[in-house]
């Protein structure tokens, strides 16, 4: 019964995955330069006719972003969630999304490029996940998942602070208006180079995750149990907690905040593969995925003013997360 079990779930998160690169390739099809699937197929290898590889080039890196940071996301809420054993863990439990955005914000008072200013919120956000876990790390607290908890509070609410300073001191017509844009988050401006850059470090954090995969459900039952089993529990929470804070500043680097998917995504894979972390990692990530396709779609639905991602992620995500959480209180 388990093997069957572990079977439907594997096909169901196949299913995901399929599900949302049939998504992509539908978005590439519709649309001013939709371009037929058999011709984007061509186009990817270097074969298709000028106008898919037109489409190609200049929605491609908007495609791969979105569903980049979809799954990166969502994978760093599932990590977070079976960590802290808490529902409502999110990616910026550490305080990672405002360390980023911090760093962008600076990079971007500062008249930074594109290029520097993906940099400086892909080192923000580590060196807010950083401090947190430094801090936490100094208590010696007997609770450590308590700790982190509170001191990724701090972080975060820190770097929020110094954000807020930060717009404040802009230049209200020159500054102000580009910072507040990347704020409510967007794929618009994603490059191929820059949607690379964050597949990395993201395809990096994700890899750590599903390869700790059993352990992360040992690691929620707390450090002495973890111990009695013999696995190093503290080395092994560290690298987990380092690698969703990675695949969070690579998502947050390239498209700004945007919230609710870390939150949504692995509850709704949840209810379809269940609670244990080598099988809702992955499903998680399919669905944050998607969940970022869609939404990106849907920004750009409304006529020539698209709306920002963050903003719809929200829209959408909060009555989503409110449905799903009254499914599964009924299924309990």
């Amino acid at each position: 019964m388990a093997r069957l079990s572990a079977a439907r779930t594997t096909a169901a998160t196949f299913a995901i995955a399929l599900f949302a690169l049939a998504a992509a390739v539908a978005v590439m099809a519709t649309g001013p330069l939709g371009v037929a699937p058999d011709q984007l197929a061509a186009a990817l290898f270097g074969h298709g006719s000028p106008d898919a590889e037109l489409a190609l080039t200049l929605r491609g890196p908007r495609l791969l972003a979105a569903m980049t940071c979809g799954a990166a996301l969502a994978g760093a809420g599932a990590g977070f969630q079976i960590l802290f054993r808490n529902p409502l863990a999110a990616p910026d439990l550490l305080g990672v999304s405002s360390g980023a955005g911090l760093g962008a914000a600076l990079a971007l008072l500062l008249g930074a490029g594109a290029a520097l200013v993906q940099g400086a919120a892909f080192a923000g956000g580590l060196a807010t996940g950083a401090i947190a876990l430094a801090c936490a790390a100094m208590t010696r607290s007997g609770d450590g998942r308590l700790a982190l908890i509170l001191c990724g509070v701090v972080a975060g609410a820190l770097a929020a602070a110094g954000l807020g300073l930060v717009v404040v001191v802009a230049e209200p017509y020159s500054q102000l208006p580009s910072i507040t844009w990347w704020l409510l988050g967007s794929f618009t401006r994603a490059t191929m180079a820059e949607a690379l850059m964050a597949v990395i470090p993201a395809g990096i954090g994700a890899a750590i995750l599903i390869w700790l995969g059993f352990r992360l459900d040992i690691l929620s039952l707390g450090d002495e149990q973890a111990q009695s089993l013999g696995l190093p529990a503290r080395p092994l929470r560290i690298l987990a907690l380092c690698a969703a804070a990675l695949m969070t500043s690579a998502a947050v680097a390239v498209a700004g905040l945007v919230g609710w998917i870390g939150l949504l995504a692995p509850h709704a894979a949840r209810l379809v593969v269940g609670e244990q972390a080598g099988r809702l990692l992955p499903a998680a990530m399919a669905t944050g995925a998607l969940f970022a396709l869609l939404i990106d779609r849907l920004a750009t639905a409304f006529g020539p003013a698209e709306l920002p991602v963050g903003l719809l992620s929200a829209a959408v995500g909060a009555p989503a997360f409110l449905f799903l959480f009254v499914v599964s209180s009924r299924r309990s």
